[in-house]
C-alpha cells in the first residue's frame, strides 16, 4: 500500500472545499444562458437553486454537494442572485433527498459528468504515471490530478481516494525507474556499489562514510584526499549510466535520501533499490567533490601569491634597513675623500681603514642596479611555492576532464604536457612546448634565456 501524501488535516481539507471568498466565487461560479436553460426546467425556486448549486459544486471543487453541507454565505447569494431565487429557500430543498439524487442525475447526463470508475479510473492511473515521471512533491501531482479530473468533468469521490491514487503513481514511477536503472548496471558495476557499503577503511568507517567526510582545511595533502574520493567515484563507472533528464528530479531525490542513510541502513535495503540511491548519491558526489577540488586549487594559488607577496614585502622591508646602512657607509666614505684631499694624505689608505674595497665594489653594484627604472615583481618571489604543486598539480590535471572553446586551445595542450610530465624532471619537454596561453607578466619567467623554466 502506498504512503499517504505528507499533508496536513487542514491541507487536506482545504484541497475539495467549497469557495469562501469573492474572487474564488465570481471565477468559479458565473452561469451561462445554457446553465440557466437548465436549471430553468426546475419547478420550484427551491428545486431551481439547488440544481444551480450541484451543478456548481460539480465544476468546483468538482464533487458533490454533500446533504447537509454547510455552505459560504457568499457562494450561496451569488448563486442564488444569477437564478432569481431567495437563497432562504434552500432549507426547503435540503429535507427532499429523492428530488436532490434525481436531479443529480439529470445534470450528470446533461453536462457530461461521469464518476471515477473503471475504465475512467485506469485511464487516470496512466495519465497519472506519465505526470509523475518528472514530480517528487506528491502535493503537485495531486493538484494537477485534481485540475485534471475537474477538466474531463470526473467526478472526485473523495480526497482520500485520490490521494492514493497520486500517492500509488508516484511509488510506481519510483519502482519503475529503480528497476529501469538497475538493468542498465553489469555485474562489476553493482560489485563496486556494493564494496562502497561492505568495504571499511578501518574498523569503525565504511568506505561510503570516508567519501562523505567533511572537506579538511586548506592543504596540499587534502586536495589530494578530494581527489582521490573523486577518482574512487569515477571507478565505479557511474558516469556511464544514462539516466533520462525527465527523471533528474528524482534522482536528484535518491541523493538527498542517500546522504543521510548510513552504511547499515543501506545494507538493509533491497539490492536495486540500494544500487539505485548509491549511484544518484555518488553522481551529485562527484560533482561537490570536483567543486571542492577546484575551489581548494584556487585556495592554494590565491595562498601561493600571498605568501610570496609576504617575501617580495620582506625582501623590500630588509632591503631599506641594508639601503640606510649603506647610505651611511657611503656618507662615510665621501667624509673620508674630502678630508685626505685636503690633507693631502693617501685616499687608499684611508678608504681601506674605513671600510673594505671589495664592500665598496658590492655597493656600488647594488646602487646601480636599485637606481635602474623598474617595478616590484610577485612572481620572482612565487618559485618556492613550487614544492606545494609538483605533485598536487598533475594530479589535478589527470582526476578532472578538462574542456572549452577553441581559444583555450594551446592552454589546454599545455595542461595536458603537465599531466603527461606528472612532476619528473627526467622527462623531456615535448618540442613544440605550447605557450600561447602564457599572459606577458609570466612570459619572463616561463622563458629564460631562450628556455623553460620548469618550475615556473
Amino acid at each position: 500500500m502506498p504512503a499517504r501524501i505528507p499533508m496536513t488535516q487542514r491541507q487536506r481539507a482545504a484541497l475539495l472545499a467549497l469557495p469562501d471568498s469573492e474572487a474564488a466565487v465570481v471565477r468559479h461560479y458565473g452561469l451561462d444562458a445554457e446553465d440557466l436553460a437548465a436549471i430553468g426546467t426546475a419547478r420550484t425556486p427551491a428545486t431551481r437553486l439547488s440544481y444551480a448549486l450541484q451543478l456548481c459544486c460539480l465544476r468546483f471543487p468538482g464533487r458533490h454537494l454533500h446533504a447537509g453541507e454547510l455552505l459560504p454565505a457568499i457562494m450561496l447569494d451569488h448563486i442564488a442572485e444569477q437564478v432569481g431565487v431567495d437563497a432562504g429557500a434552500i432549507a426547503d430543498f435540503a429535507r427532499r433527498a429523492p428530488t436532490r439524487y434525481d436531479q443529480l442525475a439529470a445534470i450528470k447526463a446533461r453536462f457530461g459528468f461521469t464518476d471515477l470508475s473503471r475504465p475512467a479510473r485506469g485511464i487516470m492511473m496512466t495519465w497519472l504515471e506519465i505526470e509523475a515521471m518528472p514530480i517528487v512533491d506528491g502535493r503537485i501531482l495531486l493538484d494537477r490530478l485534481l485540475d485534471e479530473l475537474r477538466t474531463r468533468r470526473i467526478v472526485i469521490p473523495g480526497i482520500s481516494v485520490v490521494e492514493r491514487m497520486a500517492a500509488e503513481a508516484m511509488l510506481r514511477v519510483e519502482t519503475d525507474l529503480v528497476a529501469a536503472i538497475h538493468d542498465k548496471l553489469d555485474a562489476d558495476m553493482r560489485q563496486r556499489l556494493d564494496t562502497l557499503v561492505d568495504e571499511k577503511v578501518h574498523d569503525r568507517q565504511s568506505r561510503l562514510s570516508w567519501l562523505r567526510e567533511p572537506q579538511p582545511r586548506v592543504a596540499s595533502a587534502s586536495l589530494a584526499e578530494i581527489l582521490e574520493k573523486v577518482a574512487l567515484i569515477r571507478r565505479t563507472g557511474i558516469s556511464c549510466v544514462p539516466v533520462d533528464p525527465l527523471h533528474e528530479p528524482r534522482m536528484t531525490q535518491f541523493a538527498r535520501e542517500g546522504v543521510r542513510y548510513t552504511a547499515q541502513a543501506f545494507q538493509q535495503m533491497r539490492a536495486s533499490r540500494r544500487r539505485v540511491i548509491l549511484l544518484a548519491t555518488l553522481r551529485e558526489m562527484e560533482a561537490t567533490l570536483t567543486d571542492a577540488a577546484i575551489a581548494m586549487f584556487g585556495a592554494l594559488m590565491g595562498r601561493a601569491h600571498l605568501r610570496a607577496r609576504k617575501r617580495l614585502e620582506q625582501g623590500i622591508a630588509i632591503s631599506g634597513r641594508e639601503g640606510r646602512d649603506r647610505l651611511m657607509r657611503i656618507a662615510t666614505v665621501l667624509e673620508t675623500v674630502s678630508r685626505v684631499a685636503r690633507t693631502g694624505e693617501d685616499i687608499g689608505a684611508a678608504l681601506r681603514d674605513i671600510v673594505p674595497l671589495d664592500m665598496l665594489d658590492a655597493d656600488a653594484a647594488i646602487i646601480r642596479r636599485t637606481a635602474a627604472p623598474h617595478r616590484d615583481d610577485v612572481l620572482s618571489e612565487i618559485a618556492a611555492e613550487y614544492r606545494t604543486f609538483k605533485r598536487i598539480g598533475p594530479l589535478f590535471l589527470q582526476t578532472l576532464d578538462f574542456h572549452g572553446r577553441a581559444g583555450t586551445a594551446a592552454l589546454r595542450n599545455a595542461m595536458t604536457v603537465l599531466s603527461d610530465l606528472d612532476g619528473d624532471w627526467r622527462k623531456p619537454l615535448p618540442a613544440d612546448v605550447p605557450l600561447g596561453h602564457v599572459e606577458r607578466r609570466w612570459h619572463r619567467h616561463v622563458v629564460v634565456a631562450g628556455k623553460i623554466d620548469r618550475t615556473h
